[in-house]
């Protein structure tokens, strides 16, 4: 069995320079201590529900799961990682995507993970001592102990094994164990073929290794466990030449394309007519998403489901935009602190820092602009029983802000299609953005609340 060196087991403890002193949390009727986390990358809902996953299955039954949360857009790993060990959206952490653009908006240039700017839970719960690791993701800045992807790749075997010997040998309070072995098999043979829904499997197996290793320790009581993805995934069908986008004046990469200065109208209506191209965000509507960047440029054309831009190596899955197969994702949490059989339904991928952090008793980020999921904790405080009623609100606010997306976007095919006068378009635009702007101060406000006392 692999073990941590005496160096490395040296250092860590020599890094707990803080006494571990959580945050009270009487509220809980069981505190959690630990906190294991698994994140699958690039799995959706069906894939999780066609697999055969007799752990996953009983971390469902004993505790609250959504099949429809929402990850942030773009719906790509690095971005998606990050809003999730931060809670900011990725207009706020600033990684937008894999690609940006140049100064100039010439060329799409690497995105370098050190330019995002946003507080991770590992940095905001140092002060308490909590400690953390990351064996596999390269994105928890500031974790006590940091294994990324270029360790090992894709060994989900050497993955769990390394976790194993972290929980044996030090048991950090926060372990974050990254697979990508299913967003893999997704890309290369679709979303739902019998290659993914095997790799999911492996997972759930390996995460039975990693749930055992805790009970050999008498963790169980202890133990707060979730489970998600960080994106979705869209079979691919066809694809589109780069050329497609670049005669328009836009960069492609995957299923979205970055226009520096915008489409002008004629172009704009053309795109919006073709049955290839599912929406043009432009900047407001961007920042209605919380994704809007100076390097994203002025508009970003999504295609429909089914498409995306041809690549070197045929793929037969992938994801990035904002479509439903691209943006839902599973979510579960078991264990202490969690109320089984609660409701948790309009949830989002940016909710995991800042209920993980009530959970274990560590501050809020900075940055974060997630909720907590009180409705999932299992609580015994009355007054904070009206939490659940003050999440609903959210969830309403937060489903109209979706319903205001869809508006605009049927607003856009109408203009392209003649329906409108351009002047009839823009007043009822300006209307429907009024409406999502209120409803954003709304949301912040409602979200505000829920922290009260966390």
């Amino acid at each position: 069995m692999l073990s941590l060196t005496p160096e490395l087991l040296t250092l860590l403890r020599s890094l707990d320079k803080n006494a571990y002193a959580p945050a009270p949390r009487a509220f809980l009727k069981r505190a959690p201590k630990y906190a294991l986390h698994i994140l699958t990358d690039g799995i959706t809902p069906q894939a999780l529900q066609r697999a055969h996953t007799p752990t996953f299955d009983a971390l469902i039954k004993n505790g609250v799961s959504a099949t429809t949360a929402r990850g942030v857009f773009p719906t790509i790993t690095g971005p998606s990682h990050t809003s999730m060990l931060t809670g900011a959206r990725v207009g706020t952490h600033g990684f937008l995507y894999p690609k940006m653009l140049d100064a100039y908006g010439n060329r799409l240039l690497e995105f370098s993970e050190g330019l995002m700017r946003a507080e991770t839970i590992a940095e905001a719960w140092r002060p308490r001592g909590i400690t953390t690791a990351d064996i596999g993701s390269r994105f928890l800045r500031g974790a006590d102990m940091l294994q990324t992807e270029g360790v090992f790749g894709e060994d989900y075997i050497d993955i769990t094994n390394r976790a194993i010997a972290a929980i044996n040998e030090w048991t950090p309070n926060y372990l974050h164990v990254v697979f990508y072995v299913a967003d893999s098999a997704g890309h290369l043979y679709g979303p739902e073929a019998d290659e993914t829904l095997w790799a999911i499997q492996q997972l759930d197996e390996m995460t039975a290794r990693l749930l055992n290793a805790y009970a050999d320790k008498n963790l169980d009581d202890e133990l707060v466990i979730l489970v998600n993805a960080d994106h979705g995934m869209v079979p691919v069908n066809e694809t589109i030449p780069h050329s497609f986008a670049e005669n328009a004046g836009a960069l492609p990469h995957g299923r979205v394309a970055l226009s520096p200065r915008g489409f002008d109208d004629a172009t704009f209506e053309a795109l919006m007519n073709d049955p290839r191209v599912d929406d043009i965000f432009a900047r407001d509507e961007l920042e209605l998403l919380g994704a809007y960047g100076p390097r994203w440029g002025e508009h970003v054309l999504q295609l429909r489901e089914g498409w995306m831009f041809e690549t070197a190596r045929p793929l037969a899955g992938y994801h990035g935009a904002w479509c439903e197969a691209d943006r839902h994702i599973p979510m579960f949490w078991s264990g202490a602190g969690i109320r089984a059989g609660a409701p948790l339904d309009a949830c989002e991928l940016i909710d995991i820092a800042a209920t993980l952090s009530v959970l274990l008793g560590g501050a809020i980020p900075e940055n974060n602009q997630g909720r907590i999921l009180w409705e999932a904790l299992d609580t015994q405080n009355k007054a904070r029983n009206v939490r659940f009623a003050e999440s609903s609100n959210y969830v309403d606010l937060l489903l109209q802000r979706d319903s205001a997306l869809e508006e605009l976007k049927l607003l856009k095919r109408e203009r392209a299609g003649g329906a409108m006068y351009r002047s009839e378009y823009d007043s009822e635009r300006a209307e429907i953005l009024l409406r999502a702007r209120m409803n954003l101060t709304a949301m912040e406000e409602e979200r505000k609340k829920l922290e009260i006392g966390a």
